[in-house]
Protein backbone atom coordinates (compact mmCIF):
# COMPACT_ATOMS: atom_id res chain seq x y z
CA UNK A 1 0.00 0.00 0.00
CA UNK A 2 2.97 2.21 0.80
CA UNK A 3 4.25 1.76 -2.30
CA UNK A 4 1.14 2.24 -4.00
CA UNK A 5 0.12 5.92 -3.11
CA UNK A 6 4.34 6.84 -3.24
CA UNK A 7 4.04 5.94 -6.81
CA UNK A 8 0.49 7.49 -7.37
CA UNK A 9 2.06 10.77 -5.57
CA UNK A 10 5.18 10.60 -8.19
CA UNK A 11 3.28 10.13 -11.02
CA UNK A 12 1.02 13.09 -9.99
CA UNK A 13 4.31 15.41 -9.76
CA UNK A 14 5.67 14.71 -12.92
CA UNK A 15 2.89 15.97 -14.76
CA UNK A 16 2.89 19.04 -12.48
CA UNK A 17 6.17 19.11 -13.29
CA UNK A 18 6.08 19.29 -16.99
CA UNK A 19 2.92 21.37 -17.23
CA UNK A 20 5.17 24.29 -15.04
CA UNK A 21 8.15 24.03 -17.52
CA UNK A 22 6.50 26.52 -19.64
CA UNK A 23 4.13 27.99 -17.21
CA UNK A 24 4.40 30.22 -14.41
CA UNK A 25 1.13 29.53 -13.32
CA UNK A 26 -1.12 27.15 -14.02
CA UNK A 27 -3.98 28.54 -15.76
CA UNK A 28 -3.25 31.83 -16.82
CA UNK A 29 -0.29 34.20 -16.35
CA UNK A 30 -1.37 35.61 -12.73
CA UNK A 31 -2.18 33.85 -9.61
CA UNK A 32 -5.28 32.41 -9.21
CA UNK A 33 -7.81 29.87 -7.64
CA UNK A 34 -6.07 27.48 -8.88
CA UNK A 35 -2.54 27.90 -7.53
CA UNK A 36 -3.39 28.80 -4.18
CA UNK A 37 -5.33 25.33 -3.92
CA UNK A 38 -2.33 22.87 -5.57
CA UNK A 39 0.41 24.76 -3.54
CA UNK A 40 -1.64 24.34 -0.55
CA UNK A 41 -1.43 20.55 -1.43
CA UNK A 42 2.20 21.05 -2.09
CA UNK A 43 2.44 22.81 1.02
CA UNK A 44 1.68 19.46 3.12
CA UNK A 45 3.54 17.55 1.02
CA UNK A 46 6.88 18.95 1.56
CA UNK A 47 6.46 19.54 5.15
CA UNK A 48 5.60 15.54 5.45
CA UNK A 49 6.53 13.54 2.40
CA UNK A 50 8.43 15.06 -0.05
CA UNK A 51 12.45 15.01 0.66
CA UNK A 52 15.11 17.17 -0.65
CA UNK A 53 16.22 14.22 -2.70
CA UNK A 54 12.45 14.19 -4.69
CA UNK A 55 12.85 17.96 -4.77
CA UNK A 56 15.35 18.34 -6.79
CA UNK A 57 13.70 16.38 -9.39
CA UNK A 58 10.77 18.67 -9.71
CA UNK A 59 12.30 22.48 -9.39
CA UNK A 60 9.74 24.12 -11.52
CA UNK A 61 7.41 22.66 -8.95
CA UNK A 62 9.20 24.22 -6.59
CA UNK A 63 9.46 27.31 -7.97
CA UNK A 64 5.58 27.44 -8.44
CA UNK A 65 5.34 26.70 -5.22
CA UNK A 66 7.82 29.24 -3.49
CA UNK A 67 6.26 31.76 -6.15
CA UNK A 68 2.13 31.13 -4.73
CA UNK A 69 3.63 31.33 -0.98
CA UNK A 70 5.27 34.01 -1.13
CA UNK A 71 2.52 36.59 -2.06
CA UNK A 72 2.13 38.58 0.63
CA UNK A 73 -1.66 37.93 1.65
CA UNK A 74 -0.34 34.17 1.53
CA UNK A 75 2.86 34.65 3.53
CA UNK A 76 1.15 36.52 5.85
CA UNK A 77 -0.88 33.24 6.79
CA UNK A 78 1.52 30.60 5.86
CA UNK A 79 4.65 32.19 7.74
CA UNK A 80 7.93 30.90 6.63
CA UNK A 81 8.22 27.32 4.71
CA UNK A 82 9.35 24.11 6.16
CA UNK A 83 10.70 21.31 4.29
CA UNK A 84 11.38 17.69 5.61
CA UNK A 85 14.41 16.61 4.95
CA UNK A 86 14.45 13.22 4.16
CA UNK A 87 11.30 11.38 3.27
CA UNK A 88 9.92 8.75 6.25
CA UNK A 89 9.66 5.43 5.28
CA UNK A 90 7.87 2.54 5.73
CA UNK A 91 9.21 -0.21 7.89
CA UNK A 92 6.82 -3.34 8.03
CA UNK A 93 7.15 -5.06 10.88
CA UNK A 94 8.76 -8.65 11.24
CA UNK A 95 6.81 -11.89 10.25
CA UNK A 96 7.57 -15.34 11.33
CA UNK A 97 9.46 -17.30 8.26
CA UNK A 98 6.97 -19.80 6.60
CA UNK A 99 8.44 -22.89 4.69
CA UNK A 100 7.82 -22.05 1.11
CA UNK A 101 4.79 -23.84 -0.43
CA UNK A 102 5.91 -25.88 -3.52
CA UNK A 103 4.27 -23.76 -6.30
CA UNK A 104 1.05 -25.61 -8.28
CA UNK A 105 2.15 -26.16 -11.68
CA UNK A 106 0.42 -24.17 -14.44
CA UNK A 107 -1.53 -25.70 -17.69
CA UNK A 108 0.33 -24.07 -20.76
CA UNK A 109 -2.31 -22.30 -23.24
CA UNK A 110 -4.05 -24.05 -25.71
CA UNK A 111 -2.69 -22.90 -29.03
CA UNK A 112 -5.80 -21.43 -30.75
CA UNK A 113 -7.21 -23.54 -33.87
CA UNK A 114 -5.75 -22.21 -37.28
CA UNK A 115 -9.05 -20.62 -38.57
CA UNK A 116 -9.70 -18.61 -35.66
CA UNK A 117 -6.39 -16.88 -35.60
CA UNK A 118 -7.27 -16.50 -39.11
CA UNK A 119 -10.25 -14.63 -38.37
CA UNK A 120 -8.79 -12.44 -35.75
CA UNK A 121 -6.19 -11.56 -38.42
CA UNK A 122 -8.46 -10.43 -40.27
CA UNK A 123 -10.89 -8.10 -38.05
CA UNK A 124 -7.92 -6.00 -37.06
CA UNK A 125 -7.06 -6.11 -40.79
CA UNK A 126 -10.41 -4.62 -41.31
CA UNK A 127 -9.92 -1.77 -39.09
CA UNK A 128 -9.71 1.07 -41.24
CA UNK A 129 -6.24 3.33 -40.07
CA UNK A 130 -6.75 7.45 -40.28
CA UNK A 131 -4.77 8.72 -42.87
CA UNK A 132 -2.58 11.13 -41.52
CA UNK A 133 -3.15 14.98 -42.42
CA UNK A 134 -1.20 16.71 -44.77
CA UNK A 135 0.13 19.91 -44.10
CA UNK A 136 -0.80 22.53 -47.04
CA UNK A 137 2.74 24.05 -45.90
CA UNK A 138 4.34 20.90 -47.70
CA UNK A 139 2.56 21.42 -51.02
CA UNK A 140 4.31 24.89 -51.00
CA UNK A 141 7.45 25.16 -54.46
CA UNK A 142 10.49 23.63 -52.88
CA UNK A 143 12.73 26.57 -51.46
CA UNK A 144 16.73 27.02 -52.09
CA UNK A 145 16.88 27.86 -48.28
CA UNK A 146 17.39 25.33 -45.55
CA UNK A 147 15.37 26.04 -42.89
CA UNK A 148 17.52 23.18 -40.44
CA UNK A 149 20.97 24.44 -41.70
CA UNK A 150 20.05 27.51 -40.76
CA UNK A 151 19.14 27.12 -37.42
CA UNK A 152 22.49 24.85 -36.97
CA UNK A 153 24.19 27.69 -38.64
CA UNK A 154 23.03 30.37 -36.19
CA UNK A 155 23.33 27.69 -33.41
CA UNK A 156 27.19 27.18 -34.26
CA UNK A 157 28.38 30.88 -35.26
CA UNK A 158 28.43 34.02 -33.82
CA UNK A 159 25.46 36.29 -34.80
CA UNK A 160 26.84 39.57 -36.39
CA UNK A 161 30.92 38.97 -36.91
CA UNK A 162 32.69 38.08 -40.14
CA UNK A 163 31.76 34.44 -41.48
CA UNK A 164 28.81 34.49 -38.85
CA UNK A 165 25.21 33.25 -39.09
CA UNK A 166 23.78 36.46 -40.54
CA UNK A 167 26.24 36.60 -43.27
CA UNK A 168 25.53 32.37 -44.25
CA UNK A 169 21.50 34.11 -43.69
CA UNK A 170 21.85 36.58 -46.43
CA UNK A 171 23.42 34.31 -49.26
CA UNK A 172 20.99 31.91 -48.90
CA UNK A 173 17.96 33.05 -47.62
CA UNK A 174 14.94 32.76 -50.50
CA UNK A 175 12.58 35.64 -50.04
CA UNK A 176 9.96 33.54 -52.42
CA UNK A 177 9.79 30.53 -50.24
CA UNK A 178 9.86 32.31 -46.74
CA UNK A 179 8.80 35.40 -44.94
CA UNK A 180 10.25 37.62 -41.90
CA UNK A 181 8.07 38.75 -39.69
CA UNK A 182 8.34 41.42 -36.43
CA UNK A 183 6.40 39.91 -33.54
CA UNK A 184 5.47 42.23 -30.28
CA UNK A 185 3.14 41.06 -27.39
CA UNK A 186 -0.16 42.77 -27.16
CA UNK A 187 -0.72 43.38 -23.58
CA UNK A 188 3.17 44.87 -22.23
CA UNK A 189 0.57 46.45 -19.75
CA UNK A 190 -0.02 43.38 -17.71
CA UNK A 191 3.93 41.90 -17.44
CA UNK A 192 5.56 42.53 -14.44
CA UNK A 193 8.79 40.37 -13.27
CA UNK A 194 11.46 39.26 -16.26
CA UNK A 195 11.04 35.68 -15.56
CA UNK A 196 7.61 35.62 -15.65
CA UNK A 197 7.92 37.68 -19.29
CA UNK A 198 10.45 35.02 -20.40
CA UNK A 199 8.38 32.10 -19.10
CA UNK A 200 5.69 33.78 -21.38
CA UNK A 201 7.63 33.31 -24.18
CA UNK A 202 8.24 29.50 -23.31
CA UNK A 203 4.95 28.66 -23.12
CA UNK A 204 4.11 30.44 -26.65
CA UNK A 205 7.03 28.76 -27.97
CA UNK A 206 6.14 25.29 -26.30
CA UNK A 207 2.66 26.04 -28.03
CA UNK A 208 3.82 26.59 -31.66
CA UNK A 209 6.17 22.76 -31.58
CA UNK A 210 3.93 21.33 -34.53
CA UNK A 211 5.23 24.05 -36.67
CA UNK A 212 8.59 23.46 -35.49
CA UNK A 213 9.62 22.41 -38.74
CA UNK A 214 8.30 25.87 -40.75
CA UNK A 215 9.82 28.27 -38.75
CA UNK A 216 12.31 29.95 -36.58
CA UNK A 217 11.89 32.69 -33.88
CA UNK A 218 14.25 34.57 -31.77
CA UNK A 219 11.95 36.49 -29.19
CA UNK A 220 13.33 38.52 -26.10
CA UNK A 221 12.27 40.42 -23.30
CA UNK A 222 13.64 43.84 -23.17
CA UNK A 223 13.50 46.44 -20.26
CA UNK A 224 13.28 46.16 -16.55
CA UNK A 225 10.74 44.43 -13.66
CA UNK A 226 7.51 46.03 -13.55
CA UNK A 227 8.41 48.05 -16.71
CA UNK A 228 9.24 45.66 -19.65
CA UNK A 229 7.89 44.69 -22.99
CA UNK A 230 7.98 41.31 -25.15
CA UNK A 231 9.41 41.78 -28.41
CA UNK A 232 11.11 39.35 -31.81
CA UNK A 233 10.48 38.26 -34.43
CA UNK A 234 10.23 35.02 -36.61
CA UNK A 235 11.15 33.22 -40.31
CA UNK A 236 7.97 31.35 -41.62
CA UNK A 237 7.38 29.00 -43.93
CA UNK A 238 5.78 30.58 -47.66
CA UNK A 239 4.09 34.44 -47.53
CA UNK A 240 2.00 34.67 -44.78
CA UNK A 241 2.65 33.87 -40.86
CA UNK A 242 -0.68 33.13 -40.18
CA UNK A 243 -0.87 29.05 -41.97
CA UNK A 244 2.53 28.85 -39.04
CA UNK A 245 1.69 30.59 -36.27
CA UNK A 246 -1.95 29.85 -35.83
CA UNK A 247 -1.38 26.18 -33.99
CA UNK A 248 -1.07 27.87 -30.96
CA UNK A 249 -3.85 28.84 -29.06
CA UNK A 250 -2.54 32.29 -27.88
CA UNK A 251 -1.08 33.53 -31.22
CA UNK A 252 -4.10 36.44 -31.29
CA UNK A 253 -2.29 37.99 -28.06
CA UNK A 254 0.54 39.09 -30.63
CA UNK A 255 1.40 41.61 -33.21
CA UNK A 256 2.98 40.53 -36.45
CA UNK A 257 4.23 42.90 -38.90
CA UNK A 258 6.27 41.94 -42.13
CA UNK A 259 9.94 42.94 -42.27
CA UNK A 260 11.12 44.50 -45.89
CA UNK A 261 15.35 43.76 -45.71
CA UNK A 262 15.35 46.61 -48.17
CA UNK A 263 14.06 49.01 -45.55
CA UNK A 264 17.08 49.83 -43.38
CA UNK A 265 14.89 50.13 -39.99
CA UNK A 266 13.49 46.83 -40.62
CA UNK A 267 16.96 45.09 -41.63
CA UNK A 268 17.97 46.62 -38.25
CA UNK A 269 15.24 45.46 -35.90
CA UNK A 270 15.60 41.97 -37.41
CA UNK A 271 19.68 41.74 -36.61
CA UNK A 272 18.84 42.76 -33.41
CA UNK A 273 16.46 40.07 -32.98
CA UNK A 274 18.44 37.68 -33.70
CA UNK A 275 21.64 39.04 -32.31
CA UNK A 276 20.06 39.86 -28.82
CA UNK A 277 20.62 43.27 -28.41
CA UNK A 278 17.84 44.88 -29.76
CA UNK A 279 16.44 47.94 -27.74
CA UNK A 280 12.86 49.87 -27.85
CA UNK A 281 12.45 52.93 -26.18
CA UNK A 282 15.08 52.95 -24.19
CA UNK A 283 14.03 49.71 -23.06
CA UNK A 284 16.78 47.41 -23.49
CA UNK A 285 17.17 42.95 -24.32
CA UNK A 286 17.67 41.32 -21.22
CA UNK A 287 16.39 37.82 -21.32
CA UNK A 288 15.47 35.74 -24.44
CA UNK A 289 14.41 32.37 -26.10
CA UNK A 290 14.97 30.88 -29.70
CA UNK A 291 12.80 28.62 -30.86
CA UNK A 292 14.72 26.31 -33.47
Amino acid sequence: IDNFYRERNTRALKYLESHLATRTFLVSERITLADISVASVLKSGFFWLIGSSERTGIPNTVRFYETVANQPAIRAIWGDLEYVDKSPQYVPSAKPKKEKEAAPATAKPKPKPAKEAEAEEEEESLVPQEPKARNPLDDLPKSSFNLEQWKREYSNRDTRDVGGSLEWFYENFDKEGFSLWKCKYKYNDELTLIFMSSNLIGGFFHRLEASKKYLFGSMGVLGEPNNNIIAGCFICRGPDYKPVIDVAPDWESYDFEPIDLENEADKEYFEASLARDLEIDRKKWVDGKNLK
